[in-house]
């Protein structure tokens, strides 16, 4: 998020994960750990998109979830608004990163997939 703010601030828009220098945990390992693969933009050109899903189920999180970022930048303001959330907030953000919604711009989790 912060690299996604330093760029847009700087070029006047989103980058890919390559532009702003991000590399997923797990990068050169298909974008995977034991745990979890990443996503939502890695060697493509789609801008402003995370996701990370589960490998393996976590407490009630099943195998197959998904935690979601999706940023925005408006060109009349020059600010970069994030909005987050989960395929499944209930089980798997609430009880496993209960601040992972702080993370949004309104501080809510609203997505459930990528517009």
């Amino acid at each position: 998020m912060k690299l996604q703010e330093a760029f847009a601030s700087e070029k006047t828009a989103l980058g890919s994960f390559a532009a702003i220098g991000y590399k997923t945990p797990g990068a050169g390992n298909g974008d995977s750990t034991t745990v979890f693969k990443y996503g939502g933009q890695a060697g493509s050109s789609v801008v402003g998109k995370w996701d990370a899903e589960t490998r393996v189920g976590l407490n009630d999180c099943a195998k197959g979830k998904k935690w979601l970022v999706q940023a925005a930048y408006a060109s009349t303001s020059g600010n970069v608004t994030f909005k987050v959330g989960s395929d499944d907030t209930a089980n798997c953000i609430t009880p496993l990163t209960p601040n992972f919604c702080n993370l949004a711009t309104k501080g809510s989790c609203e997505i459930t997939a990528f517009e």
